[in-house]
């Protein structure tokens, strides 16, 4: 009588699901270091306007105390354009990750 050999089958198959697993913890973490500066640059676009409206509606006074803006606006410009800019490149990466399709500007 001939005996049947089973075959033994590993759940991940041929293994390769070990050899993704750093693959997948660097993109892991990476997914959260993007969210973060997506977060950042959320943070900084609202902070950026809610100080564009508190010097609007401290304009009179501030005349009146002879304060300048100077620093102010050097503040305000660099936060739109940095926060703009990141904000413009994670909704490009959104897009880009739903549709499939690479999204380019121009």
């Amino acid at each position: 009588m001939k005996r049947r050999q089973t075959a033994v089958y590993s759940p991940g198959g041929c293994g390769c699901g070990l050899l993704l697993l750093p693959v997948i913890a660097v993109s892991i973490g990476v997914m959260f270091v993007l969210a973060g500066l997506a977060t950042a640059a959320l943070v900084l676009f609202i902070t950026a306007i809610g100080v564009t409206i508190w010097l609007y509606r401290s304009r009179e006074q501030r005349r009146a105390d002879g304060k300048t803006n100077v620093g102010w606006i050097a503040f305000l410009a660099i936060a739109y354009l940095l926060s703009i800019s990141y904000l413009a490149f994670f909704i490009l990466l959104l897009v880009s990750t739903f549709t499939g399709e690479s999204v380019t500007v121009g």
